[in-house]
This record gives C-alpha cells, structure tokens and sequence, in this order.
C-alpha cells in the first residue's frame, strides 16, 4: 500500500482536472496514477470532501489513558509481569493479550528487562572476544 497522497496535492489535482487538463497529463505533473485521479473526482463527487478514507486495519484497544495507566504502573512498580500488567488493565476495562501489552510496552519504549542489583559473579561463563579458545574463528 502505498502513502497517503496530502490533501492540498489532491485539490490541486481536482482543481487542475477542473481547468481542463487531461487525466494523463495530471497524472505525469503531479506523479500520481491515473487510476488515483479517478478516485479523487469520484469522492468528490460522492462525498463533497477530498479527505483519504481511513487506513484499514484494526483499531488499537488500548489508548492514552492506558498509556498512562501503564507508565504510572511501571514507575511505581517497575518489575510487573505482562500477567500482573493485563490484569491491573482488565480491572479498568482493558481487554488485551500479553502479546498487545508486550508491544505496547515497546512502542512506549518502556524495558522489562531489569538490572540486576549486584555486579555479576565471577562464577559464570566469561566473555571471550575471539571464540570459544580465545581464537580467532
């Protein structure tokens, strides 16, 4: 799909089919189809307006005053499980997944992933930069 043509180039699309360019000559000006000029005029005739229709697609359930509730939730409590997140939403009548809350979570560009307090121990497996054997692969 492509983008979304700005209202101000279709008026002037209209406008110029209006003053009695051909299809074909718009479509080269502006770089537009011709087939999308067909449309243009069609919704105006239709509808008064040049306004694109909306995108389809499902509407997101949650919305800003989730988000707010969200961030709220991870300030006061920053470890809370995806569980304990779709419940407190559920509770103010969010119905969503732990997938929906985990994007959610991503395009607030709030982590779950937490540090841990103390410095890591010197028992577990140690980095090596060049391989397994301290070689280069």
């Amino acid at each position: 799909m492509g983008k979304t043509i700005p209202v101000e180039v279709r008026r002037r699309i209209v406008l110029a089919f209006d003053q009695g360019d051909t299809r074909e000559e718009i479509a080269e000006l502006y770089g537009v189809g011709v087939a999308s000029i067909t449309r243009f005029l069609t919704r105006r005739r239709e509808t008064g307006s040049l306004t694109p229709s909306p995108r389809p697609g499902r509407t997101p359930v949650m919305d800003e005053t989730a988000d707010t509730h969200i961030r709220g939730w991870i300030e006061e409590k920053s470890d809370l499980t995806l569980a304990e997140l779709r419940e407190r939403l559920a509770a103010i009548g969010y119905s969503v997944g732990l997938n929906a809350i985990s994007e959610r979570l991503k395009r607030l560009m709030l982590s779950r992933k937490k540090r841990p307090c103390t410095p890591p121990s010197g028992s577990g497996p140690k980095f090596r930069p060049n391989g397994p054997r301290g070689r280069k692969p």
